[in-house]
């Protein structure tokens, strides 16, 4: 049965044994040891034991060889996992540029159709309105807004605007078509 003492002491009498207790903890324990015969005894049975288990095994040595091989197996494995790391990104990133070019070429066949769709709708309507004198008067009078009798310059603005609306739209059409 463990006592309460039994738990106070073995751990200290067990790192007195290895070495691994201060000076003022060495000098306390060997104070209470001189006055308490189960902590003589529990020691002697400890270094009994690690007396056994010391003679039994031999002692390994482990020379610089060792270390050598050792540090370079480590060497390998670190070099053979960013090898493969490496050629994963390298694929990853090829897979990532062939997407990126796919989605480059399908933009450029929606967008440019579109656009082109677009300034040819605001052409057709731009000519649609001038003959039916809502276009006329539109751009006589923003021509007069804008201090200027050049009526031909307000033509292509508005033409432009509605032709890059109007392609905006087509282009989008198209690509909910394409997708």
């Amino acid at each position: 049965m463990t006592t309460p003492h039994d738990i106070e002491w073995n751990d200290r009498l067990q790192d007195w044994l290895d070495g691994d207790i201060d000076a003022a903890d060495a000098a306390a324990l060997q104070a209470h040891m001189a006055n308490c015969a189960d902590c003589r005894a529990r020691a002697a049975e400890l270094q009994a034991l690690d007396f056994s288990l010391s003679s039994a095994a031999p002692r390994l040595a482990l020379d610089a060889a060792f270390d050598a091989k050792l540090f370079a197996q480590i060497d390998a494995i670190d070099d053979s996992k960013r090898a493969e790391a490496r050629q994963r990104i390298e694929q990853e990133l090829q897979q990532n540029l062939q997407t990126l070019a796919r989605g480059w070429r399908r933009a450029l066949l929606v967008i440019v159709p579109g656009v082109i769709a677009g300034v040819a709708l605001a052409f057709a309507l731009t000519w649609w309105l001038s003959d039916a004198e809502v276009m006329r008067t539109l751009i006589v009078q923003s021509a007069a807004e804008f201090g200027t009798n050049n009526s031909g310059a307000v033509r292509l603005i508005v033409t432009t605007l509605l032709g890059a609306g109007l392609g905006a739209v087509i282009a989008r059409w198209f690509a909910s078509v394409v997708e």
